[in-house]
């Protein structure tokens, strides 16, 4: 069993489970677009296919990171998160340190 104390970032996976999805509409909607598109009938406003929209969508609602800003960005919070271990440590051993010599004093300096 493998017990970690920092969170080491994960790829993430889109998987998305409709909840209600219609095969027939969507193959005759398909089916019917593409008639159109053959007997020129689609109006200057229709979308051509799903794919473009969805692909329209995510490029506009969302800003598309490089690698170099995401590696840039988990650096960032690694050295953050080294610094706040290092001050909690550093503080830890002052008080040792401080315990330390009250007790010396308490037991051994009569």
């Amino acid at each position: 069993m493998r017990f970690s104390f920092l969170k080491i970032p994960r790829h993430r996976v889109f998987d998305h489970q409709p909840i209600y999805w219609d095969e027939a509409k969507e193959k005759r909607e398909e089916r019917e677009k593409r008639i159109k598109e053959e007997l020129g009938m689609l109006e200057e406003g229709e979308e051509r296919d799903y794919a473009a929209r969805i692909r329209a969508g995510f490029r506009s609602g969302h800003k598309i990171k490089s690698h170099f800003e995401v590696r840039r960005r988990e650096k960032r919070k690694s050295n953050i998160r080294l610094i706040i271990i290092l001050i909690i440590l550093i503080i830890l051993a002052q008080y040792l340190v401080k315990s330390g010599q009250e007790w010396y004093m308490q037991f051994f300096a009569k």
